[in-house]
């Protein structure tokens, strides 16, 4: 009989921006565009410690909450931007959508102040900014999420148009954006004239940006550096964290996203014998016992005691009785019940002698 399947949760979308047309993954996690892949994983890790229920000790409302925008808007943003190939086609799609409003020439209201002086005054290092800034603050408040995403998806729309050639004003430009507030200064940013300086983020990552050909080059083994830098410093707790998501993927039966993050988590730390453990869980329960075994067996080996690991590889060893089995097992059941039988007819007659014995005194009486 065919299970019904568990409904898949849907990405938030909103009604501004890149996400009126399409998925703004980088939107969801407060990413520019031009992210790289260790970037885009530290903010993901930041994220995820602030939304999970079990770290600042939210009211039952607000954990289910954080639990929603966890699993509906920042997963499916990581999932979606961590693979180099799935990354080059979706900004792929950015561009085309870029050319095609601009061919349809409609007139796009932006809303916010901050996209509105992008599209006054375009610039890498001034959309960068911008992103950075609403980046700080986007996740600090439940209530204020959904608008400091949707603020970044509009300066997503402004910064895609704006690499495709398009200057809000200039002549035989089409009005392709129509700003709906006026910034308190559209004097645009001159290259003789210092930017002031970004302040601090609240978060402890260098933001590295994939601007040129050599940062990519070098990015493989620049990553595996910071990778072991990781595993080995204090952010050993932040892979603890991250597996406590994916133990709630697991207590949800959402086992396609648990085995990529752990996967991810094992490129980090490949002895973590937690970590295969619940590997070795998602195997099992999407039916790949063989794949589920070798995992189990892998976590034993770097930890003996490793709970998880022991309970579910029993239960894969163990054999499953079979109907003859089953036959047998009735037939050897029937000799010790045996004793049990005679004990309990001997009963009644021990019950029969001692009401010989009460008549045969009753009747002394009478």
């Amino acid at each position: 009989m065919n299970q019904p399947k568990e409904p898949k949760l849907q990405f938030i979308r909103f009604a501004r921006g890149i996400s009126q047309y399409n998925h703004d993954y980088y939107a969801a996690l407060g990413l520019p565009i031009i992210s790289n892949p260790t970037y885009i994983r530290n903010v993901y890790l930041r994220i995820a410690r602030i939304l999970h229920p079990d770290i600042y000790g939210f009211s039952a409302e607000e954990k289910e909450i954080a639990t929603q925008y966890l699993a509906k808007l920042v997963n499916p943003a990581y999932n979606g931007l961590m693979r180099e190939q799935d990354r080059t086609a979706y900004q792929g799609i950015f561009k085309l959508l870029a050319k095609r409003l601009m061919q349809r020439s409609r007139n796009i209201q932006i809303h916010s102040e901050i996209a509105c002086e992008l599209v006054m005054t375009p610039s890498d290092e001034v959309y960068e900014r911008l992103v950075t800034e609403i980046a700080k603050v986007q996740y600090e408040s439940l209530t204020q999420i959904l608008e400091h995403t949707a603020e970044i998806s509009e300066l997503n729309l402004v910064y895609i148009l704006y690499k495709e050639g398009y200057r809000h004003g200039a002549v035989n430009m089409p009005p392709v954006l129509a700003p709906m507030l006026t910034p308190k200064t559209t004097k645009p940013y001159s290259t003789n004239v210092p930017l002031p300086p970004p302040s601090k983020p609240s978060y402890n990552y260098n933001l590295q940006y994939a601007t040129d050909q050599h940062a990519s080059n070098l990015q493989s083994n620049s990553d595996e550096t910071v990778i072991q830098a990781r595993v080995e410093g204090h952010d050993r707790q932040m892979i603890n964290n991250r597996m406590k998501i994916c133990e709630i993927y697991i207590s949800q039966s959402n086992w396609k996203a648990a085995l990529q993050d752990l996967r991810d988590i094992l490129t980090i730390d490949k002895d973590n014998s937690r970590c295969l453990a619940l590997l070795g869980v998602v195997y099992k329960n999407i039916n790949q016992p063989q794949m589920a075994k070798a995992s189990f067996k892998r976590s034993l080996q770097i930890y003996p005691q490793e709970a998880i690991a022991l309970k579910h590889l029993l239960e894969l060893d163990s054999p499953i009785p079979t109907q003859s089995s089953n036959k047998n097992n009735g037939k050897s059941d029937r000799k010790p019940n045996l004793p049990t039988i005679k004990k309990n007819i001997a009963q009644p007659q021990k019950r029969s002698w001692l009401e010989h014995l009460l008549k045969w005194a009753f009747s002394k009486k009478t």
